[in-house]
C-alpha cells in the first residue's frame, strides 16, 4: 500500500508520497506541482524554497521508502502537537473564530504532561469561551512546517469533532488575536471558508462540512 501526507507550508501543499504517479491520478491538479525524487535533505530544502514563491501551486517529494520520507523531514525540524476541534452546537452550527485576517478553527499546542484529547478540549474553551463541551470523534490530522524564532518546526494537529451548547457565552481570546467567535451554519460555510487557510478547508472537507 502506498503512503501519502500532506504538509503545508505558505498555504501551499507539499506531498510526500511512495507513489506519485497514483496521487496525481487520484488529485489530477497536481500535475501542476514541481517534483522531486528521493527523500534528501538537500530536495526538502528546495522544496519549502520553491513553496515560497507564487507561481508554484505544490511540490511532491517521492521516495520508495516511507520511513525515510517521514524521518528525514523529523530530523530537519523540531516536532510539534497541537489540538483543534470543530464544536457543534444543538442546531448543528459549527464553532469558527476570525484571526489574522482568517476564518479559523480553535486549536493550540500541547502542554507538557497533556494528552492530545485534553489539549484539544482545552484549546478550544480557552479560544472561544466554550465552558460546556464534550469530546467526540477524531476527524484527522494537519501538518504544517513554520518558522518560530529563527526555529524551524514541523507541526501536527490532531483534529476532533466536539458536541458544545449555544447556551455558553462566546468569548474571543483577545490573547491569541482572536476578533470574533461565531457559530456558523452550514449553509453559510462556503464563503467563510473561502476566507480561511487551505488546511482548514482540509479538516472541514474530512468532516464532511465541505465538498470542495
Amino acid at each position: 500500500m502506498s503512503f501519502t501526507r500532506k504538509i503545508y507550508f505558505n498555504d501551499k501543499p507539499l506531498i510526500l508520497t511512495t507513489d506519485k504517479a497514483s496521487y496525481i491520478r487520484d488529485n489530477p491538479g497536481a500535475e501542476a506541482y514541481i517534483s522531486y525524487s528521493a527523500a534528501t535533505r538537500d530536495n526538502y530544502k528546495q522544496a519549502v524554497v520553491e513553496m515560497g514563491e507564487s507561481y508554484v501551486k505544490g511540490v511532491i517529494v517521492e521516495d520508495g521508502s516511507e520511513e525515510v520520507l517521514s524521518d528525514t523531514l523529523q530530523r530537519m525540524y523540531r516536532p510539534i502537537d497541537a489540538g483543534g476541534g470543530i464544536a457543534y452546537n444543538e442546531q448543528g452550527a459549527i464553532l469558527m473564530i476570525y484571526r489574522r485576517g482568517k476564518w479559523d478553527l480553535p486549536k493550540g499546542k500541547l502542554d507538557a504532561g497533556e494528552n492530545i484529547e485534553d489539549c484539544s478540549l482545552r484549546e478550544v474553551k480557552e479560544e472561544t469561551g466554550l465552558e460546556q463541551l464534550a469530546l467526540g470523534e477524531k476527524i484527522c490530522d494537519t501538518y504544517h512546517i513554520y518558522t518560530l524564532r529563527s526555529e524551524q518546526m514541523l507541526k501536527r494537529t490532531a483534529w476532533y469533532k466536539m458536541k458544545g451548547t449555544s447556551a455558553d457565552k462566546l468569548k474571543p481570546q483577545k490573547e491569541e488575536n482572536i476578533l470574533e467567535a461565531r457559530w456558523v451554519k452550514e449553509e453559510e460555510l462556503p464563503p467563510l471558508a473561502a476566507k480561511s487557510y487551505e488546511a482548514i478547508r482540509e479538516v472541514l472537507r474530512a468532516a464532511g462540512l465541505l465538498v470542495n
